[in-house]
């Protein structure tokens, strides 16, 4: 694969710094084979602790996932599948965890609030460092002030949310806050809620690649008060009479070769919103409707570690087919299957099945 301009400007500016971070590139095949890429993808997570089977569904006690994350050096797996409804946040504030979802039995592993008076995020990620978390369901936290499917804050470094997908949040599917850095969210599935993604206060070195944003009105993500996130590849989907991207109060970003899809309640010049205030915000090789005037404050790629960039049009067919938690549910599978028939393309679901999977 050939070295990017956003490789060498990485490289560059860690090298001036005295200390060279190398994220390495790959091959991407199918699925379980696409590398941990971005921002703090080099954790090892738990890959080297203890290994803690989840037995048991119950919110709380023995062989739980709660009891599994209450101390550091853990690889997680599963030997049960289903719904795990939690009577409150289940928070993670140990270190080197990791939760492998994948290890389930079919139908997977899917996390929801026990009852409506639930309040908070079902996935709390806070002062925690060193956590993998892959091909989970976090879906409809209900509480519609602080109810977030998953919040990554307070100082927490080294995360990497992989595979995983969140829906019907009342709040924000997936916040990141509170001076998080180096984090990456890749082959997610961010859908069906007001706010999908808000990335404020203080964070730095995020990492958004090969996400599904879809049918969220606003928060596509929002960028904002001096947050720095690389934004590749990427669909954003049916975004409704606010935006899809937004970058303001002095946020800065790289929004490269992401495919934004309009829908018909869709405001066509809102695709990318970038505010007078915003920092530094490089915009290049995107697709998005013509008459969204947005063109970036840079023409300088800002830096970052290098992921496995495609054309939108190939990172399209395959988020399409590939991001969210395996095996896809039936909510994952719709989310997918709607953008696919969206008339602003002309390619079927069925055409992206035979070529991705």
């Amino acid at each position: 694969m050939r070295t990017s301009t956003r490789a060498i400007v990485f490289i560059i500016t860690v090298l001036a710094a005295s200390a060279l971070i190398c994220v390495p590139v790959s091959v991407a095949g199918p699925r379980d084979d696409r590398p941990l890429e971005g921002f703090g993808a080099d954790t090892p997570g738990g890959s080297s602790g203890e290994s803690y089977e989840v037995t048991s569904l119950a919110d709380s006690g023995p062989g739980t996932l709660r009891e599994a994350v209450s101390v550091s050096n853990r690889d997680v797996s599963f030997s049960v599948a289903g719904t795990i409804e939690f009577e409150s946040t289940l928070r993670i504030s140990e270190h080197h965890i990791t939760i492998d979802g994948s290890t389930a039995p079919d139908p997977g592993i899917t996390i929801i609030a026990a009852h409506s008076g639930v309040t908070g995020a079902l996935l709390d990620i806070k002062y925690a460092n060193d956590i993998i978390v892959r091909h989970m369901r976090v879906r409809d936290a209900p509480d519609t002030n602080t109810g977030d499917n998953l919040r990554i804050w307070s100082e927490s470094y080294n995360i990497v949310i992989d595979h995983c997908s969140f829906s019907g949040a009342g709040d924000g599917n997936v916040d990141i806050c509170c001076d998080a850095h180096d984090v990456t969210l890749q082959w997610c599935i961010l859908a069906n809620t007001v706010k999908n993604s808000l990335i404020p206060e203080g964070c730095y070195n995020i990492s958004l690649h090969h996400n599904l944003y879809t049918c969220g009105d606003e928060r596509n993500p929002q960028i904002d008060r001096s947050t720095f996130v690389d934004m590749v590849n990427n669909v954003i989907h049916g975004w409704a009479g606010n935006y899809g991207t937004r970058v303001r109060n002095s946020g800065s970003a790289n929004i490269v070769k992401n495919y934004y899809v309009a829908e018909s309640w869709s405001d066509l010049s809102d695709a990318i919103v970038i505010d007078a205030d915003a920092g530094p915000v490089h915009v290049e090789g995107n697709i998005f409707p013509p008459e969204c005037p947005a063109t970036g404050t840079t023409g300088t790629l800002l830096a970052a570690p290098p992921v496995t960039e495609m054309d939108p049009e190939d990172a399209l067919l395959a988020v399409l087919a590939e991001a969210g938690a395996f095996p896809r549910d039936a909510i994952d599978e719709g989310c997918s299957t709607g953008v696919a028939e969206s008339p602003v393309k002309p390619t079927s679901w069925g055409q992206i099945k035979a070529m991705y999977r």
